[in-house]
């Protein structure tokens, strides 16, 4: 399975990651699937703006299986898949934003996004990296990324996001990559 090449597209599909019993990476009442779901409908706002279709996974607190994801980042034409997640390490040391692809023809969006997203936020810069995960994975027919907004763990970072300010910092960044992605195409 080869995934497509990155062409002109007119469709963002923006996947917040987890959702319903999923929480993602929590602490306290802290958790990555509200965190994730927020900034998509931000992203979402700004990329209808600039004329661009979006798509969301999901739009609230439900659960939606990895395999309906990546089916939804392959269902369109002329499309991009953007999953939005925020971090977590087990001793709090993590800090920074980074950004997965796994095809190479979705390094570009990726890094596109990353550098719009640390310029945004000043988070530290933790880079492109190429992962496995199933939604960029198995999300073969359109270029897919995911990206790591910064690390629930870290309590400086989670003091940040914890605020629409930041979240909307954050959203600006996701935005102006993949509309600097698009111009480039």
């Amino acid at each position: 399975m080869f995934a497509a090449e990155a062409n002109a597209f007119d469709t963002v599909i923006l996947d917040p990651g987890h959702g319903a019993h999923d929480r993602g990476a929590a602490i306290g009442y802290v958790y990555e699937k509200h965190l994730a779901l927020d900034t998509a409908r931000r992203v979402e706002q700004l990329l209808k703006q600039q004329g661009l279709k979006v798509i969301m996974s999901r739009s609230r607190d439900v659960f939606i299986p990895l395999q309906e994801r990546s089916a939804l980042g392959n269902s369109r034409r002329g499309a991009i898949f953007v999953s939005i997640h925020y971090n977590y390490n087990r001793g709090g040391s993590g800090a920074g934003a980074e950004t997965y692809y796994h095809f190479s023809s979705s390094y570009m969006l990726a890094a596109y996004i990353q550098a719009y997203l640390v310029q945004r936020t000043d988070m530290t810069n933790r880079g492109v990296k190429s992962a496995g995960f199933h939604v960029i994975r198995a999300t073969s027919k359109n270029p897919a990324v995911l990206v790591e907004c910064g690390f629930v763990s870290n309590s400086t970072e989670r003091a940040r996001m914890m605020t629409g300010e930041y979240r909307k910092r954050i959203a600006e960044g996701i935005a102006q990559g993949i509309i600097a992605y698009r111009k480039s195409k």
